[in-house]
């Protein structure tokens, strides 16, 4: 399968919101997205595979989780891949280049997020297995539910 790696261009929120829209993924958010890139507080990197967006993932700057915020480090944010391109190396990808990216941008730490919850199992396996480890915080309760922060060390 052929695809890209790309940061978001503004045409991208109209392809973002179609395809993620059985999701519940409202347009808004794909339109806050776009204006937070554009005033420099999120990156926002999408998979495409010719015209179709299959995936995509943020990289925020000044994250909400104060551990984060304290250490300045970036949080790797609401990361999905449609499910028919998912176990292709997509979401892999997405991470590798965050992963540039923050590098390039000086910092050392990466730092994502999850849910504990089973819809968050492709998340539990995949994180750990690009060397994400867990803060050691434990589970912190959000409006979205107990979300399990992991760090890695980037080179």
């Amino acid at each position: 399968m052929n695809y890209v790696i790309r940061q978001m261009v503004e045409s991208d929120v109209d392809k973002l919101t179609q395809t993620f829209a059985h999701w519940n993924k409202q347009r808004e958010q794909y339109e806050g997205y776009w204006k937070e890139n554009q005033a420099g507080q999120r990156v926002t990197l999408v998979a495409a595979s010719g015209e179709q967006v299959i995936g995509y993932a943020n990289i925020i700057w000044q994250p909400d989780y104060e551990p984060f915020q304290k250490g300045d480090i970036p949080e790797l944010n609401d990361m999905n891949v449609i499910s028919e391109f998912q176990k292709q190396g997509v979401g892999t990808s997405l991470i590798q280049e965050a992963e540039r990216i923050a590098i390039k941008h000086g910092k050392e730490t990466m730092g994502i997020g999850f849910g504990l919850t089973a819809d968050y199992g492709a998340a539990q396996r995949l994180y750990p297995k690009l060397g994400y480890i867990p803060d050691g915080r434990g589970a912190h309760s959000t409006h979205w539910g107990d979300v399990l922060y992991l760090t890695k060390q980037l080179k």
